[in-house]
């Protein structure tokens, strides 16, 4: 075991692959089957996970219900109670679709923070068309609105925040998205990156990628390619808009190392080193745990403890893999925050060029 390896820093549940949506960023709707609901742990199941977890590392620590949509997990409410009473903190994503008969139970439970996907403010069409499903965006703005009402009235300290993903189609509505988020006293709001959409697949049928050979799919670069120059400037916007106290959680350091990306994204492959094997630890739908979320699992919950599964063979192997990783996933927010530090020490030199050339078109 190696000595230095501290325990992990962000914990995700993915409680469940199914979704509404059809995202255009996403793949799990295509690969979840019907009866996937009987293949995921129980609610006895996850509160052992949470047994297991608190025994390892203690109180206080954070955890995320990811998915798929958490919400559609009926005992949601069920596994946040037992979590609070274990002394555990919960956040947790959704797409705000199906929440309508949820308002009161989630400003009642003890989820601290909310994070709504929300990819546009001003044409509901663009954000309908990227989550694939008509009517997404009025039931999404509708959630939040609802759900700000019932924080103010009951004094509740439930974080809202808001998460974009950065498109081609939406790049016209990000600086609007800030000044919803301020004008309406929302916590915060996180942009990220578009990334590979088969990146994003049921693991009901597909347990890791091949990392070391990975290349970006051409379509995918050619969106980047299409987007950069405006991206930038819009990049450029929201630095300005943080300084002048927008609650924008990505910080500087990612906002310009966005702007290389979007000027060659192999600038970002070469210069940052990849520690999620070191940072992260989930759970998935199954039980069957990974420190990346593109690799294969490192272990299933059911049958070990987390902290023999945390230094296990197959964690080793999984850390050693991500010097080798050739995918772009480390630009994404769950791994990015973590691992600046971690940054080959030439990056920022090398960031702060890159960015001088850009902007002399060059």
């Amino acid at each position: 075991m190696d000595k230095t390896l501290e325990k992990p820093q962000q914990i995700t549940f993915d409680i469940t692959d199914r979704c509404q949506m059809k995202c255009v960023t996403c793949s799990k709707w295509k690969t979840v089957s019907a009866d996937v609901i009987n293949k995921e742990l129980t609610t006895d199941e996850w509160k052992s996970v949470l047994d297991k977890l608190h025994n390892w590392l203690g109180e206080g620590f954070w955890f995320c219900f990811s998915g798929g949509e958490p919400f559609l997990r009926q005992d949601i409410f069920e596994l946040s109670e037992y979590a609070h009473s274990l002394g555990i903190k919960i956040a947790s994503m959704t797409n705000g679709f199906s929440i309508s008969n949820l308002y009161e139970k989630i400003i009642d439970s003890h989820i601290e923070s909310l994070n709504f996907s929300l990819n546009a403010i001003n044409n509901p069409l663009v954000h309908d068309i990227s989550r694939g499903r008509e009517g997404s965006y009025q039931k999404t703005v509708s959630a939040i609105f609802e759900l700000l009402k019932l924080k103010k009235e009951k004094n509740s300290y439930l974080g809202i925040n808001i998460a974009t993903i950065m498109l081609p189609e939406n790049l016209d509505e990000i600086v609007p998205l800030v000044e919803f988020v301020t004008k309406n006293k929302i916590n915060g709001i996180m942009f990220q990156l578009m990334d590979d959409k088969e990146s994003f697949h049921g693991y009901c049928v597909q347990k890791g990628c091949n990392t070391s050979s990975y290349k970006m799919p051409q379509e995918l670069r050619n969106s980047y390619k299409k987007m950069s120059k405006k991206a930038v400037e819009i990049i450029d916007r929201l630095i300005e808009m943080k300084r002048a106290g927008h609650s924008i959680y990505n910080s500087y350091e990612q906002l310009d190392a966005m702007k290389v990306f979007f000027n060659n994204p192999d600038d970002i492959l070469n210069d940052i080193i990849c520690d999620v094997g070191s940072t992260n630890f989930a759970v998935d739908p199954y039980g069957d745990v990974r420190l990346c979320f593109n690799m294969e699992p490192v272990g299933n919950i059911k049958e070990d403890l987390p902290e023999n599964i945390w230094v296990n063979a197959n964690s080793i192997k999984c850390r050693q893999m991500t010097k080798s990783c050739k995918m772009y996933c480390r630009m994404l927010n769950c791994n990015f925050k973590q691992n600046f530090a971690n940054f080959n020490k030439s990056f920022i030199v090398k960031c702060k060029n890159k960015l001088i050339n850009i902007l002399k078109g060059r």
